[in-house]
């Protein structure tokens, strides 16, 4: 008879012979491990890791409030956070600036913990002191990036309408600065059932342009910033808008951001029509102050939401509110839908010539179709 022991030391054994034979099957079932072939030094593309084991291969634009810009050779332009990212090698010499604003540049080999260059082995900083990429200009690559959006609506029938809105965006991104421009420009015009002419029934277009200096992680100074605006509509044949101001991140996050600014400016405001004895323009000192929020919903999803109002002078409206809100969702490579809501209104519309006033406030709402390049 076997003992009780024997017994039980004689099915261990069994059962490690089965799991020593399972694994050595296993091992040589399973598949060989994909090649992938990574220069030391790259010298056709920028390299991204992601911490899930993806591999990009493109150009790195940009690293912007813990956010990667990068231009995938296969997939376009994508923007990874940056708590996602294992690994980052450039093949251009690139620009960084540390929370302390010390500025470097070199070939960049970034890791989980540490930012070096390939052509500096000696220099190894700690990766959380890490505040923005940029393209050098020694690298000869462009240090502008943009996008465009247009959306078009038209009905035929019974009545005819058409309206259409036109969005551009440019920036240029340096280690310590960036520089932008924004266009937005709106037309519609529907079909008199009377007349049967054509009747133009919206038209504006608002460009803004602003030059960033970062003095700090948390503080930034707009010098200048401009904004021309032009709608006949609210009796406004043209305003411009030139100032300076001073911006405060409250907080900058992986997944969202919020910063508020405001400083003095000086507007000119030429109206489209006066009353009889009424100026035609006016002059006035302005108050800005504004905020500009985003929020990653998913990782095809953002929200924004800007806001910025002008203390102006009476015979200018008082206060000039502008605020723009809505999502962007990417669609595929460098291609998204936005949906976008546009609010404009004056406390204090001007009456025109025959005394009648615009209403204080539009609104507007865009479902556009935006390109990134």
């Amino acid at each position: 008879m076997i003992s009780k022991s024997k017994f039980s030391t004689a099915m261990v054994m069994a059962c490690l012979a089965v799991t020593a034979t399972s694994t050595n099957v296993m091992a040589e079932q399973a598949p060989p491990a994909w090649p992938v072939n990574v220069p030391a030094v790259p010298t056709k593309f920028d390299w991204l890791l992601l911490k899930n084991g993806e591999l990009l291969a493109g150009d790195l634009i940009s690293m912007y409030q813990d956010k990667v810009e990068f231009d995938s050779d296969e997939f376009g332009i994508v923007t990874i956070k940056m708590k996602k990212i294992a690994q980052i090698r450039s093949r251009s010499i690139m620009s960084i600036r540390l929370d302390n604003d010390e500025v470097h540049e070199g070939q960049l080999l970034i890791t989980e913990d540490s930012v070096s260059f390939i052509n500096k082995p000696k220099v190894n900083i700690p990766r959380n002191t890490l505040l923005t990429i940029a393209a050098s200009a020694k690298s000869g690559e462009s240090l502008w990036d943009g996008s465009i959006s247009f959306g078009m609506n038209f009905k035929s029938g019974n009545s005819e309408r058409f309206d259409y809105t036109a969005q551009a965006h440019a920036s240029r991104l340096t280690a310590t600065s960036r520089m932008t421009f924004n266009y937005t420009g709106i037309f519609a015009e529907v079909e008199d059932p009377d007349s049967g002419d054509t009747v133009k029934t919206e038209e504006n277009h608002r460009f803004n342009g602003a030059y960033d200096w970062y003095y700090s992680r948390d503080f930034f100074f707009r010098l200048p910033s401009v904004e021309y605006y032009t709608n006949e509509f609210t009796n406004i044949e043209h305003q411009l808008t030139t100032g300076v101001a001073a911006g405060y991140k409250i907080y900058d996050l992986a997944d969202s951001k919020w910063d508020v600014f405001v400083g003095p400016s000086v507007q000119y405001t030429k109206f489209d029509q006066v009353s009889n004895g009424e100026k035609e323009d006016d002059s006035s000192p302005v108050l800005v102050v504004g905020t500009d929020y985003e929020r990653d919903i998913t990782d095809d999803i953002e929200y924004f939401f800007s806001y910025n109002a002008k203390f102006v002078s009476t015979d200018s409206g008082s206060i000039i509110h502008h605020l723009e809100t809505g999502v962007e969702v990417e669609v595929i490579n460098d291609f998204d839908i936005e949906l976008t809501a546009i609010i404009d209104s004056v406390e204090d519309p001007i009456p025109n010539e025959d005394g009648v006033l615009p209403e204080a406030t539009d609104v507007l709402f865009i479902v556009s179709l935006k390109y990134s390049f």
